[in-house]
């Protein structure tokens, strides 16, 4: 019992960090589109592509046979799907919303991807949602709809550019979640997200050319790459993906919800983005979400303890 509640605890906290990581990735994103004159056609395939090539280095001196998912089709198969859709389509379609809006409203957006995650689950369990969990997914797109609309659907508070840009990050997220679980029971979590970080970030160079595009070099922009490759990559989609798998996709994505939280955060101290009152009601909407899942969960386990004895 004691051991379970540790496992799930390291969950959470895995689950957050990733969430907590993104956001400060998103800022110093944010940071180089307004200082560097920088578009996400530059910063995400550079981003995964070094961040991938640096967890594939970690791999090797693990030890770790790099090569073995490319040796069976289904895996092949499977780590392409993950790199295009999961890893290059969702990182791009955040940081081009992140572009067209801020990071704040950018991640509260892509935070609708708790309520797909759920539609998904339910289906191919073939059963109805928990009471916790439809709670915690109406209350994410509540804090959503509040912070994109301020509560008039005739007006979005986002550009539409924005709003469709993190509509696609939300559904890409899903799959980013989801897609990989086969592959992360077979093979190494560092080598996965690494080759997934690789295949995506070739692809978006070859599609985008970063070097065509001039960015403003500065000792801000080496600071600025290196906390979003670091922070904003390498450790945040590692430590979400551990974290989901132990205590599950629903549970992770909307623990790592906290990330609009810290956005707003960040957003009000270093960014100066000015934030109104229906902005914060809509992240304390987000946030509540968290302390009900984690109590939902507890229950639930202690159901499942007490009908095993």
């Amino acid at each position: 019992m004691n051991g379970l509640k540790k496992s799930l605890a390291l969950g959470y906290i895995l689950a957050i960090s990733g969430g907590i990581f993104w956001a400060v990735g998103g800022a110093c994103g944010q940071y180089l589109f307004q200082h560097n004159h920088m578009t996400s056609n530059w910063l995400v395939p550079v981003r995964l592509t070094v961040s991938g090539i640096l967890l594939l280095l970690f791999a090797l001196v693990r030890r770790q046979n790099i090569m073995a998912v490319w040796k069976n089709r289904r895996d092949i198969a499977d780590i392409l799907l993950f790199g295009l859709l999961g890893s290059a389509l969702c990182q791009y379609g955040y940081y081009t919303s992140i572009q067209y809006s801020n990071v704040a409203l950018a991640t509260v957006l892509a935070y609708m991807s708790p309520a797909m995650i759920l539609v998904y689950t339910v289906i191919r369990e073939r059963r109805l949602p928990l009471l916790y969990e439809a709670v915690c997914v109406l209350l994410v797109i509540a804090g959503a709809y509040t912070c994109t609309t301020h509560l008039n659907p005739q007006s979005l508070a986002v550009t539409p550019e924005a709003l469709f840009w993190g509509l696609i990050s939300a559904a890409s997220f899903v799959v980013y979640t989801l897609q990989p679980r086969r592959l992360l029971q077979k093979f190494d979590l560092v080598m996965i997200i690494g080759w997934g970080m690789v295949i995506g970030g070739i692809t978006l160079i070859l599609l985008f050319r970063p070097w065509t595009i001039t960015v403003t070099v500065n000792p801000s922009l080496y600071l600025n790459m290196a906390i979003v490759i670091l922070f904003g990559t390498v450790f945040s989609f590692c430590f979400y993906q551990a974290g989901v798998s132990i205590v599950g996709s629903i549970t992770g994505s909307i623990l790592s919800s906290v990330e609009p939280v810290a956005s707003m955060i960040i957003s009000v101290l270093f960014l100066h983005v000015p934030l109104t009152a229906l902005d914060f009601a809509g992240f304390i909407l987000i946030l509540a979400s968290i302390p009900i899942i984690a109590l939902g969960n507890r229950k639930q386990n202690n159901k499942a303890i007490d009908t095993a004895s």
